[in-house]
């Protein structure tokens, strides 16, 4: 008797080891397809529309500083402002908290005509909003160095999703841009002499995303 139980302890035990593995490896797959399920990819379609505040727009062109479009970022004039459009390239977000990055193409040289015909300026581009718990803008300065540029402000974001044709369409609304320390200073630096002129923080405007998933 005690010959034929040893084997049959020890099936029970393969067995109980490998429906333990079994369970374990489909909670794996699961835990992973939900992962997956949860974020959103972006694809190359899409943009993130922003209307300048009028008192900053004001202040640049008080200061002959012109925000000119850098292709393929568009602009359109507005009652009292301007409103700047820049193509959304891909992405990554959080179905559920929308944490992630968003990447652009384009940007905004800034522009100054000098006495001698020459020209000041300096570029912001290729935008890409992060959205975490201090959800910001960061650019690529003068073409050198990628820094956050700008604080985001979601308190007062409107946000809706679609879904349509295996896609979702998502929109951010009424998002609100401030212009960080950061940039008024290179502001400052390159139109100013360094002098400081500006806040610490300046109103850029309000920021609206269409995005699509892939």
């Amino acid at each position: 008797m005690k010959a034929t139980a040893q084997p049959a302890a020890k099936l029970r035990l393969v067995l109980l080891l490998f429906a333990m593995i079994s369970a374990a490896l489909l909670t794996l797959s699961v835990v992973t397809a939900d992962a997956h399920a949860a974020l959103w990819r972006l694809d190359d379609w899409g943009a993130t529309n922003v209307r300048t505040d009028p008192d900053t727009t004001t202040l640049l062109f008080s200061a002959g500083i012109i925000p000119l479009p850098m292709a393929p970022t568009t602009v359109t004039p507005t009652v009292d402002a301007a409103r700047y459009r820049n193509p959304i390239t891909g992405g990554r977000l959080d179905s559920k908290t929308l944490a992630g990055k968003i990447r652009h193409s384009g940007g905004i040289l800034l522009a100054r005509r000098n006495a001698d015909n020459t020209w000041t300026s300096l570029s912001l581009e290729r935008f890409t909003i992060r959205i975490d718990g201090t959800p910001d803008l960061t650019a690529l300065v003068a073409g050198t160095v990628r820094v956050p540029i700008a604080t985001l402000d979601l308190s007062a974001a409107r946000i809706t999703t679609v879904r349509e044709h295996g896609h979702i369409y998502l929109k951010i609304a009424n998002v609100g841009v401030t212009l960080n320390k950061t940039a008024t200073d290179a502001i400052e630096a390159t139109f100013f002499g360094g002098d400081d002129v500006l806040p610490d923080e300046v109103k850029l405007g309000t920021a609206r995303v269409f995005a699509r998933t892939i």
